[in-house]
């Protein structure tokens, strides 16, 4: 087994729990290392730091998975998937009122590059490191004995293969071929197409944000951009929203959007296929006492943030002008590479742009399916700001 030692200077964050050990971080390596070997990380002076998984391919060369001096086999796999198992349990999942919910969460669970989304009976698989797409035989053993589901999906890990040097494509692992599966959100009925969906189906991280946007809904004049399958648009709706409007550029997500409100007995939604920038441009103003703003990820590398937060400057500005006086306003981000801090600053710029003044009313981030380790900032990806507009 290679040995991996720190840079005199570069350990600190790995003491702290860290979970990647950069390349510009490694003085060198004893031993020869494949891409996904199990390797040993030490610091400059020998001392034990960790048993991670490498991949000289990236620039993440190490990915930290355990404190302790153990083999890295199926034993160890097995048990880190149960443990994520038993920890969703104690977080009350599944339950009556949710069926959909995230077992594995990459190195939240200490199993980089490995996402396990749970969809009633069904489980939805996401690789994006060569060390979990190599075991991955074991990993859909485990999950079988884990959960007895009756079909098993792999999801294309899109850039993320490439850079980890490995072939990926949606398919049907095991069982049933099902297009699609029925499960439950937060006590909405829900039909998910893996293989034909964003993500792994859905976007299940914005589980606990959707019950608060229930609870702002009531009485109000709702607008849900970036709707995708209509999750905010329903809980809107059963909060007791005045309308509510949903915009999409995709006439496909639109159409799962209005089933689901018809599945669900909230009767009609009104729907716009259009750019949300253009509709926005064109939108009345103030017409809104509650706009709901999900876009999807502006910055997937470091060289798109400058133009990432200008865009996200832009829209959060239009969707400003669209909300009456006193109006909330519910703003996500979901790139991993713009902090809460620097979302903050946008919306700051935003509402000048706008010539409105707002007030924070909250921030969060991931439900709490989607756990983390506390050193670990990256993995904070999803932010949502609650704004009051003035």
């Amino acid at each position: 087994m290679a040995t991996f030692v720190i840079r005199k200077g570069r350990a600190k964050p790995l003491w702290f729990g860290h979970p990647w050990v950069y390349s510009e971080a490694v003085e060198r390596v004893d031993g020869g290392v494949l891409p996904g070997d199990a390797v040993r990380v030490v610091d400059h002076d020998g001392r034990f730091i960790g048993m991670g998984f490498a991949n000289p391919r990236s620039q993440i060369r190490v990915r930290i998975v355990s404190r302790r001096d153990e083999p890295l086999d199926e034993t160890w796999l097995r048990r880190q998937l149960t443990e994520a198992r038993d920890l969703r349990a104690r977080l009350g999942l599944p339950s009556r009122e949710n069926t959909a919910y995230r077992l594995a969460n990459s190195e939240g669970d200490s199993l980089p590059g490995l996402i396990v989304d749970v969809y009633g009976d069904a489980a939805c698989i996401q690789f994006s490191t060569f060390a979990m797409k190599q075991r991955e035989t074991s990993i859909f053993d485990a999950l079988e004995e884990l959960l007895h589901p009756k079909t098993i999906y792999e999801v294309a890990a899109g850039g993320f293969a490439q850079v980890e040097g490995f072939a990926s494509s949606a398919r049907v692992v095991r069982g049933d071929p099902r297009p699609r599966i029925a499960c439950k959100e937060n006590g909405f009925d829900l039909v998910i197409e893996p293989l034909a969906g964003q993500k792994t189906g859905y976007f299940l991280d914005q589980r606990e944000n959707r019950v608060l946007v229930e609870k702002l809904a009531h009485g109000c004049r709702v607008l849900d951009l970036y709707c995708y399958a209509g999750g905010f648009s329903m809980a809107a709706q059963r909060g007791g929203a005045k309308s509510v409007v949903a915009v999409d550029v995709s006439a496909r997500a639109l159409e799962r959007a209005r089933e689901h409100f018809g599945q669900n007995g909230l009767g009609e939604l009104e729907t716009v296929e259009s750019d949300v920038f253009r509709y926005l441009e064109q939108a009345p103003a103030g017409a809104f006492d509650l706009v709901i703003c999900d876009p999807p990820k502006f910055a997937r590398a470091r060289k798109d943030l400058p133009s990432a937060l200008k865009g996200y400057r832009r829209l959060n500005a239009l969707a400003m002008q669209a909300c009456a006086p006193s109006a909330i306003m519910c703003t996500a981000s979901c790139s991993q590479l713009v902090s809460a801090d620097e979302l903050e600053r946008v919306l700051s710029g935003a509402a000048q742009d706008a010539h409105r003044r707002v007030q924070l009313v909250s921030l969060s981030y991931q439900a709490s399916d989607h756990v983390l380790p506390l050193a670990f900032p990256e993995g904070r990806y999803l932010k949502f700001v609650v704004l009051r507009v003035l």
